[in-house]
């Protein structure tokens, strides 16, 4: 009896081990990649139905290549001799290599040459967990958040926003999470829920160091707090700061700022939005005009009315109402001396001509 209870569980254990279901491998035709480029075409074309059908398409056919990848991982990487190896990728690749694991071969060296051997900390087998990981598909999520949004279901919407958020470290364009988070705040201030918008903005401003640069925010206001006029083009020669995707998101939360009466913070958004526009725009005319450096404002103003472009995308991107703002707070501060001369270079020098006449309307006389 015990014989035959043994041999039934030897049985057993060996059926389960052999009767693996082996995950089929993707077609190039089924990539979710394709699916979802299909789904966004769709969104485009109003199919929403369609658009929504395909992108949730896309995340199981993510979740199909994950689990495909991990199973070829798994059964090449797990060999002694492969073990032996260790886990520096030359050596694994060496082996798998002599062993002819041509298709691991491929999936390990396709994600190196996509994010580098630091990325996975210099190891195989956390590339493996990674890829095991990126089941998920934050670009698909983020579609569907907005085809919710569009329907009405505004909170449904937000969780797809949060849920490609929270996933985002598996983007194929990083810089996406700014589109993720800019409609998620946006969405917000819509429905009039102040707090998580101000929330969704501090998201944004998360990845910008310069925000949380503490050195930054106190060498910028001891400039604007000596409250003399040679500070003005001093401030533009001292600071550069470069992160352009924050911009609306600085001003747009000085704008709540300055509701809470959060002075500080305030004005610091307000100087560091006109230091992170003022420091693009310098690059784009160096960039056209090499013999180009700043040394007043009265002059980099008056440069900047030579490109219409530049022009615009001032106009585009807040560029004059930052200025004018930080001026208006600079005066709220007590920085009347400071705020002034800023403000009559602006008034004369801007080549915008609402901008001009706001300057000339707001120097304290």
């Amino acid at each position: 009896m015990k014989k035959i209870f043994l041999s039934v569980i030897f049985m057993f254990f060996f059926t389960s081990v052999f009767s693996q279901i082996v995950p089929k491998k993707p077609q190039p035709s089924d990539y979710s990649w394709r699916i979802l480029q299909e789904a966004q075409f769709a969104f485009d074309r109003g199919n929403f139905a369609t658009a929504m059908n395909l992108a949730n398409k896309a995340k199981a056919n993510r979740v199909a290549e994950s689990d495909y990848e991990v199973y070829i991982l798994d059964v090449a990487l797990s060999p002694l001799a492969v073990r032996r190896a260790g886990e520096s990728f030359d050596s694994v690749l060496e082996v798998l290599k002599e062993r002819d694991q041509s298709e691991a071969i491929s999936i390990i060296n396709r994600y190196l040459k996509l994010y580098g051997e630091t990325y996975f900390q210099y190891s195989v087998h956390k590339m493996e967990d990674w890829v095991d990981e990126k089941r998920v598909y934050p670009e698909a999520d983020f579609l569907i958040g907005k085809i919710y949004r569009l329907e009405g279901e505004y909170q449904t919407a937000i969780d797809f926003y949060e849920k490609a958020r929270l996933s985002s470290s598996f983007l194929d364009v990083p810089e996406q999470i700014y589109d993720i988070l800019y409609e998620m705040a946006d969405l917000l201030n819509h429905q009039g829920k102040t707090e998580d918008y101000k929330q969704a903005l501090l998201l944004i401003l998360d990845n910008d160091p310069n925000y949380k640069d503490i050195v930054l925010r106190r060498a910028m206001l001891k400039i604007i707090d000596a409250n003399k006029s040679s500070n003005v083009d001093r401030f533009f020669d001292l600071f550069r700061a470069s992160s352009l995707k924050t911009l609306n998101a600085l001003y747009s939360i000085s704008v709540i700022f300055d509701k809470e009466k959060e002075s500080e913070n305030s004005i610091f958004c307000s100087a560091l939005g006109a230091v992170e526009s003022y420091s693009h725009i310098l690059d784009s005319i160096s960039g056209r005009d090499a013999g180009f450096s700043y040394t007043t404002l009265a002059l980099f103003l008056e440069k900047i009315g030579e490109y219409e472009d530049i022009v615009l995308w001032c106009e585009e991107n807040h560029f004059w109402n930052y200025l004018i703002d930080f001026c208006n707070k600079c005066i709220e501060r007590g920085d009347i001396i400071y705020a002034n001369s800023m403000l009559e270079v602006i008034s004369e020098y801007a080549p915008d001509a609402y901008c001009r006449k706001a300057a000339a309307t707001a120097i304290v006389r």
